[in-house]
């Protein structure tokens, strides 16, 4: 007797849409076929309704909700997983940094019961290449993550000049975010004490120029770089051309995508890593993303309350919450004709668990892990009120269509939430490990 069976849903992957059962048996898929045969312990009926595979949200800070500092995984792994994300990984940051084997075992510990399957960045400063590598290797953290560019008093910041001698010493797939350091030091200069924002202090051309010299480095020195959100047209021109000749894959979040200086209603408690752009820059974002030269959607899903994101610019801390609208607002995009499910289910599963080695995720096939969504194309809603599972009540994207949360998530094989609320007694979630 199988665990449970979907009859008769849309399986959907990048390549094709296919009517067909899954079966389910002890967390993994089965079998997939026509119409399988056999009992199960639970059914569910997919006629007219697609499956996908869960969301993998390679970007999120996992911290106390309000502040987003420390390591706090309960509110976030359920608003995760209600709204279709059965894996996350934790990208820790300079107010909670994580840069030491013994740092990472504390975030690690922290993520034991999270009812989504996680995993852990590494921060490389460039003094800390052995731990990282041992991390790495021994499975403790998903990746190394290496941030360049300049904020006076983080630590966390490596120089660009030092990019290549800190990927050479670092194995595997490194996540990267870029700005030139001596473009933002001179913007800071240039500003001379006065009230600035992310438009004069983060202007776009750090960004571009800090990837043009990421270009020139891996064409001299082949190494994965998977660029952890970029925000500027001028970034995209100089990758374009080189997409095909060095290992680089792009994610961006719906921030980038939705947001812009010109429309967002926001003010500075926008400040975001990285900065929301103007619209010529969302609008280039949106058509790389038509073009398939963008490889992964993630949140960028940073706790902070709403409290904390007013004041003066200097002393705001950087991000914006999303783990809970990811998919909602890509569902809203489908209905308005700017993305197809397709796509959503290439960039969301298929192409995070090839980049990171997550061989038993992100597909719809016997022997892979059973994390499904039941999905509706063409529905909406506006966002109001904005969620609160997270523990953080508000967001920057109040007031948008967005698609209906998935009708039914099932997760390891049981199913774990119904139109956006958890059922019944959910068990933790495990390691993600490639």
């Amino acid at each position: 007797m199988y665990d449970l069976i979907i009859r008769d849903a849309t399986i959907l992957n990048s390549s094709r849409r296919l009517v067909a059962d899954i079966a389910v048996d002890g967390g993994c898929i089965v079998e997939v076929g026509g119409s399988v045969s056999g009992r199960a312990r639970a059914e569910l009926q997919g006629i007219g309704r697609f499956v996908m595979p869960g969301v993998i949200d390679t970007r999120v800070r996992a911290g106390e909700p309000g502040s987003a500092t420390g390591h706090a995984w309960q509110q976030l792994a359920r608003a995760a997983l209600a709204a279709g994300t059965t894996t996350v990984f934790d990208l820790p940051d300079s107010r909670t940094p994580v840069r030491s084997r013994a740092e990472l075992a504390v975030a690690r510990a922290a993520s034991n019961g999270a009812v989504v399957d996680h995993g852990h960045w590494i921060l490389a400063d460039g003094d800390n290449s052995a731990e990282v590598a041992d991390a790495i290797g021994s499975g403790e953290a998903i990746g190394a993550f290496v941030r360049t560019g300049w904020v006076r008093g983080d630590s966390c910041i490596v120089d660009l000049d030092d990019l290549p001698d800190v990927l050479a010493s670092i194995p595997g797939r490194v996540g990267v975010q870029l700005e030139d350091g001596d473009v933002l030091r001179k913007a800071h200069r240039k500003l001379d004490g006065g009230a600035g924002d992310d438009v004069s202090l983060r202007p776009s051309v750090a960004e571009s120029e800090a990837v043009a010299a990421l270009v020139e480095i891996l064409q001299k020195a082949s190494h994965g770089v998977h660029l952890c959100g970029i925000s500027t047209a001028g970034a995209l021109n100089a990758l374009d051309p080189h997409r095909g000749d060095i290992p680089v894959s792009i994610g961006i979040s719906p921030q980038h995508l939705f947001l812009s200086i010109e429309t967002h209603k926001l003010g500075e408690a926008v400040k975001n890593e990285p900065p929301v752009r103007n619209e010529l820059d969302r609008r280039s974002l949106w058509s790389a993303v038509k073009r398939g030269r963008i490889d992964t959607f993630h949140s960028g899903h940073v706790p902070l309350g709403r409290s904390l994101k007013s004041g003066a610019y200097d002393a705001m801390p950087p991000g914006l919450p999303g783990v809970d609208t990811l998919l909602a607002l890509l569902i809203g995009a489908v209905k308005n004709g700017r993305l197809g499910l397709e796509q959503v289910v290439q960039m969301c599963s298929e192409a995070p668990a090839r980049l990171f080695g997550l061989g038993s995720k992100g597909r719809i096939e016997v022997g892979a892990d059973a994390d499904l969504l039941l999905v509706r194309e063409g529905h909406t809603r506006r966002l109001k009120p904005a969620p609160t599972a997270s523990g953080v009540e508000w967001t920057p994207f109040l007031g948008r269509e967005v698609g209906l949360l998935p009708e039914v998530v099932v997760a390891r094989g049981q199913v774990v939430a119904r139109e956006g609320v958890l059922v019944g007694n959910v068990s933790p979630g495990r390691p993600a490990r490639g």
